[in-house]
């Protein structure tokens, strides 16, 4: 009795005659009936670009691969995607004539915020039919290797919150903003205010106006973060006129815009300050009568003025009374 081995080796023997056999002892020689043997070659090209995960990405790259067969046999091929950390998609199968060719595309799909850097991804083929006849007991799959590289990516996006309107010289300008940084890469930022003055075509920071800001610096170890920031802006005390612009905010390594944004900024007013007591050389801690004393000959003014009010009006009611007795 045979044992396995045997077995096999009859079954071999046995595909290889019925392989072999329709072409004859004196077939033709050409170079696709050099190879009586059942085989495929398989070679694959790296992606032509790398795989971008941003959010909104299509997170995928397409893998061009060529299969040969180099028989005198038509070939039915399978094909099997060790995609690794990706998801992929390809033909699972294909027949392939004698001496043709036939090309196949393999698309890798990565996760958003996947992690960057390359990543080994294998095709394989495997004849396991020829010209009908099932053959996959004795061939072996053939390999291609590719990488992958999946590109890094990091971006920050921000909110300002309500604020703005009209201030008076030596107030302080406050308000807040949200900072939303997200990649697959380590994020390490910060952010500033910009004070523009309207219609100045000026980036430069006015004069007299004094940032108090606390710093905001958002970092993540890959991922997203959302931060909060408050920023406070002390207004000169000594302005002449009205001041007029807008503050926003920025990344700081960002250079200074030289005009307002159209949107994403507070539009400010800062008036010069009101009369009061001090406009008159007055300190507020006075009381009233030490006003009075102090300015006696402006107060006795003031009443002699009034008194002659008084007589006037008093003359004018008289005169009315006698006209009308009359």
């Amino acid at each position: 009795m045979l044992g396995l081995a045997g077995v096999g080796r009859v079954s071999i023997v046995v595909v290889l005659i019925v392989l072999v056999g329709p072409f004859g002892a004196f077939a033709p020689s050409t170079s696709a009936q050099t190879n009586l043997f059942p085989d495929v070659n398989i070679s694959c090209d790296d992606p032509a670009e790398d795989m971008e995960v941003y959010p909104g990405a299509t997170r995928t790259v397409i893998v061009n691969c060529v299969l040969e067969n180099p028989t005198v046999h038509q070939e039915k091929v399978d094909v099997t995607i060790q995609s690794g950390d990706f998801s992929a998609a390809g033909p699972a199968s294909v027949t392939i004539g004698s001496g043709s060719e036939v090309d196949i595309q393999v698309v890798f799909r990565g996760d958003e915020g996947h992690a960057p850097g390359p990543y080994l991804a294998n095709i394989s083929a495997q004849v396991v039919e020829a010209n009908g006849v099932q053959v996959g007991f004795i061939t072996s799959p053939e390999y291609a290797e590719v990488t992958i590289v999946v590109a890094e990516y990091s971006g920050c996006t921000h909110s300002i919150g309500q604020g703005g309107g009209s201030f008076e010289a030596g107030e302080i300008v406050s308000f807040s903003a949200s900072i939303s940084c997200q990649g697959n890469t380590d994020v390490d930022v910060s952010y500033r205010p910009v004070l523009i003055e309207g219609g100045s075509g000026s980036g430069s920071w006015p004069s007299g106006f004094d940032d108090q800001s606390p710093s905001c610096d958002v970092s993540t170890d890959g991922g997203s973060a959302t931060k909060s920031c408050s920023f406070q802006i002390l207004t000169p005390s000594n302005l002449d006129s009205v001041w007029k612009g807008c503050v926003f905010v920025i990344e700081s390594a960002s250079a200074n815009p030289s005009a307002c944004p159209d949107s994403g900024s507070l539009q400010i007013e800062v008036e010069p300050k009101g009369l009061g007591l001090e406009s008159f050389g007055l300190s507020g801690n006075e009381s009233v009568s030490d006003i009075l004393q102090e300015n006696k000959e402006v107060v006795a003014g003031g009443a002699g003025a009034l008194l002659a009010v008084f007589v006037a009006l008093a003359l004018v009611r008289r005169l009315r009374r006698d006209r009308y007795e009359d």
